[in-house]
């Protein structure tokens, strides 16, 4: 993945990766083919407008492209421990706040 570091294996087949530009951070877990991440994002060929205008994100959200994804750095999305683990590793310099 251009831009990506490989960071760490977190267990057989989970691997924590950090793209050196953005600073986002996520976990890839090769056993279910789940990508985790603290912040919600869609597939690159998605539409932020799209998402913004249906009120899934809101309408000055800040997003970043990383390894195919657009990422909202505006929202922080907690749901399991992988995604905790790449909060605590992600330095992109958007919202890291649980609420």
């Amino acid at each position: 993945m251009a831009g990506s570091t490989f960071v760490k294996e977190l267990s057989p087949y989970v691997e924590l990766h950090k793209d050196v530009k953005t600073g986002i951070a996520w976990v890839t877990d090769g056993k279910t083919g789940m990508g985790h991440s603290a912040h919600p994002n869609i597939d690159s060929s998605g539409s932020v407008k799209g998402m913004k205008k249906q009120g899934y994100w809101h309408k000055d959200a800040v997003t970043v492209t990383s390894h195919g994804c657009l990422y909202n750095i505006s929202s922080c999305v907690v749901s399991d421990a992988y995604d905790e683990f790449a909060r605590q590793n992600c330095t992109c310099g958007g919202n890291h706040k649980i609420k």
